[in-house]
């Protein structure tokens, strides 16, 4: 194992949560490296006076009775902070958490160079779908002994060190040097990492550098629905095409378009990353990405020139300059880059390198809904120079139109993204500062807290208006920032709100944002959209009388009803079994599971992990088991059987391969909860709020799912629900009989197969001058 030539240390720590001083920790593991060399190691199980919570407890493994007669921190506080040393460079996997951690327990590691082994692999393995430990421990082959251990963790981070360091030394002469260039003006740990590079001997690009990514073939099902869905309403008129539960849909729209060269057809998806994932984009149609996913060129060449770069900002840099990629999708961001990306370098609506997408436009573009509605509802968007009487709009998901003009005509704020937008700005980090000291008297401790016009109208608000107006004067800020700053100078007029839904959400992790949206969206949509350009809108199965958020009452509408295929129905079952005969007993290989909350699958990782672990079985749980990206990847690369435990609305935003999927079970009906603000708002537009409002959406929400799962499952794969409330409550009998439509004549579920898988890979080739920006 080839390390750096330096002197570090590797550390570990497992904790009973995230929060410094509030939680604590319960292990302690390092070993120090002295010249590339490991000299020793240490780790401690440590007491504390508190319970260990029962998901830590199956986490780490460490038990109540495992802390039994261990010394308490302050015994061993001292013979930690002799392990480390003075100024050792310290080395980890997300080793910031660790560093706070040990904070809040009294030692201070602050002036201590540090590097994220995690940032490292994301540099030189940029082929990997998540940068976790457990994740690359599994692809990588790394050394990850004692499992659910700090040691453990400790071992892996070392061996997976050594990995990044070879590929490292793979760079050619010019590569190394911009690298050197940059991370000269980084943190001190990755300036000594680099500073230690040996004279690179290779002359060519790393084979790593092209980045590959899994490529589905599309075979497309002939039928005459994309032809029915081409053809343009009559002017005024909304057609609502109902959309089979087959996944081809959009593909066939996609090659069928561009035969059409009468017509200019903007196709708006939900989500156009997962879309683009999942599709073949034909050559003539252009995809309109947005602003978020583009470079501002003018702020990256002002980002290159910093004088002082942050971690975050060096290593965010470096791939820039390495990959020079034309939108986001080029590199793999990973951690707080993301913050560093959107306060410093996104563009906005106004960027040239967005508005140059609008050029000399194709017949056929792909985009999604925010960005569609966004600039449909701004006269001076470049867009509208290419909007005219050939203009026909489809919106694919139009049941997610809602939502999604929800968030197109709203106002957000994120406070994470100020603060990187922040650095070395000391009065944007004063007004930061005074902003989240107002958002914590505001909320009153709530996760979610409702501003009304009172709230907004207090002395304290008018100064922080005032701060903001001052910071908006001096101008020099990135486009992005801009953009949320702007936005958060409505939010905070109590003027600008009337009609509109204002509120404060704190997330788990702690992370704050400002939202304001409007509570109406159905004349907004009807007087940027539906009056001025033919649309058409693809629709779940019978739902046409059921979109009144975003139909009015007025609108004319046509209703195409789709003809039914042998692709538009699956095995689907109604049953009485409990979740943990599904968990113990999977169906095949890979299962899903949806859980209506977090408590409840925080239940079942309590409860059955270290049982279904000892059977070979591997369970993958939401909110336990790291972001959606992170579990997707470790879905795909888990050993079999594995069951993945998630919400019924996480799993809409799930992107897997075609035939990964054997079963899923779906344990309860996924009502939108009462107490989310906008649904509770519009519910009270009704008579009858339940069975006008929320059980269409509810219908919704059932077409949706069964579609993302006809998206990944295999052949024989099929969908369970176990819901009593099918058959215990009045309206479950309307709800059993709209699944039933899309169930298979056969009255048994088939047993799934066993299979092997190797998802398709194509490479993207790298730009050859890569190093403009630097």
């Amino acid at each position: 194992m080839k390390l750096p030539p330096l002197s570090f240390v590797v550390l570990d720590t497992e904790t009973t949560g995230f929060i410094p001083r509030v939680n604590r920790v319960i292990e302690f593991a390092a070993v120090r490296i002295e010249g590339g060399k490991l000299v020793s190691e240490y780790e401690q199980l440590i007491s504390i006076p508190t319970e260990i919570p029962p998901t830590v407890q199956v986490l780490t493994r460490i038990k109540p009775e495992a802390l039994k007669g261990k010394p308490v921190f302050d015994d061993v506080r001292e013979t930690i902070e002799s392990f480390i040393g003075p100024s050792t460079l310290i080395i980890g996997q997300n080793v910031s958490f660790d560093m706070r951690m040990l904070k809040g327990e009294g030692i201070d590691l602050t002036d201590h160079p540090w590097i994220d082994t995690s940032m490292l692999a994301s540099l030189v393995y940029p082929e990997l779908a998540s940068f976790s430990l457990s994740y690359v421990s599994n692809v990588l082959k790394l050394k990850h002994e004692p499992v659910h251990r700090a040691m453990g963790d400790v071992n892996a981070t070392l061996e997976l060190l050594s990995k990044c360091w070879k590929r490292f030394l793979e760079l050619p002469k010019e590569l190394q040097n911009v690298s050197n260039l940059i991370m000269s003006k980084s943190a001190p740990g990755y300036r000594m990492f680099f500073d230690t590079l040996e004279e690179p001997k290779s002359k060519t690009q790393p084979k790593w550098m092209k980045i590959t990514s899994p490529k589905v073939s599309a075979k497309v099902h002939v039928s005459p629905l994309a032809q029915a869905i081409f053809e343009k309403p009559a002017e005024g008129s909304v057609t609502l095409v109902e959309e089979p539960l087959a996944s081809t849909t959009l593909q066939q729209l996609l090659d069928t378009a561009l035969n059409d060269e009468s017509t200019t057809h903007w196709i708006a998806v939900k989500n156009l990353e997962t879309t683009l994932r999942r599709l073949t984009v034909p050559q003539g149609v252009r995809v309109l990405y947005p602003p978020n996913f583009l470079i501002d060129i003018e702020a990256a060449t002002c980002f290159a020139t910093q004088e002082i770069f942050t971690a975050d900002e060096s290593t965010l840099a470096l791939k820039l300059a390495w990959f020079e990629p034309e939108n986001l999708r080029g590199i793999r961001i990973h951690g707080e880059e993301y913050s560093v990306w959107n306060g410093k370098l996104a563009c906005t609506s106004a960027s040239e390198n967005y508005t140059k997408q609008f050029e000399d436009l194709p017949t056929v573009i792909l985009l999604d809904h925010k960005q569609l509605l966004s600039f449909l509802s701004d006269p001076n968007h470049r867009a509208h120079d290419a909007l005219n009487e050939r203009t026909h709009i489809i919106i694919d998901d139009a049941s997610m139109l809602e939502d999604t003009a929800t968030k197109a005509y709203g106002w957000f704020c994120s406070l994470d993204h100020i603060r990187a937008g922040a650095e070395g700005n000391g009065a944007l980090m004063s007004f930061a500062d005074a902003l989240q000291i107002w958002i914590e008297k505001a909320r009153q401790e709530k996760d979610v807290y409702e501003l009304h016009r009172e709230d907004l109208s207090k002395p304290e608000v008018s100064g922080l208006k005032e701060r903001l107006s001052t910071v908006l004067d001096e101008g020099g800020l990135a486009a992005s920032l801009l953009e949320q700053l702007l936005d958060l100078q409505k939010i905070l007029d109590s003027e600008k709100c009337a009609g509109r839904l204002v509120w404060i959400e704190e997330r788990q992790d702690g992370t704050q944002f400002l939202h304001s949206v409007p509570e109406r969206i159905s004349e907004i949509l009807a007087e940027n959209l539906y009056s001025k350009f033919a649309t058409t809108l693809l629709i779940p199965h019978k739902s046409a009388a059921t979109l009144t958020e975003i139909l009015p009452s007025s609108q004319t509408t046509t209703v195409l009803e789709s003809s039914e295929t042998e692709l538009d129905h699956l095995p689907l079952a109604f049953d009485d079994k409990s979740i943990e005969s599904f968990l113990r007993k999977p169906l095949g290989d890979r299962t899903i599971i949806l859980l209506p909350s977090r408590r409840l699958i925080e239940e079942s990782f309590i409860n059955l992990t270290e049982e279904l672990e000892e059977k070979g079985i591997t369970l993958i749980c939401q909110n336990l088991s790291g972001g959606l990206e992170r579990m997707q990847a470790e879905f795909t690369a888990a050993p079999t059987p594995c069951v993945w435990l998630m919400t019924p609305w996480t799993y809409e935003g799930v992107s897997l391969d075609p035939e990964m999927v054997d079963h899923l079970v779906l344990q309860s009906l996924p009502f939108d909860h009462p107490q989310n603000m906008t649904f509770a708002k519009r519910s009270d537009h009704y008579q009858n709020g339940f069975m006008e409002y929320g059980l269409p959406r509810l219908e919704h929400r059932l077409f949706r799912l069964l579609r993302t799962f006809c998206r990944h499952r295999t052949s024989d794969g099929g969908v369970t629900v176990l819901d009593k409330r099918l058959t215990e409550k009045k309206y479950g009998e309307r709800v059993k009989n709209y699944l039933e439509q899309f169930m298979q004549q056969a009255k048994e579920m088939p047993a799934p197969k066993k299979r092997k898988m190797k998802p398709k890979k194509t490479a993207k080739v790298m730009p050859e001058d890569q190093l403009t920006l630097f």
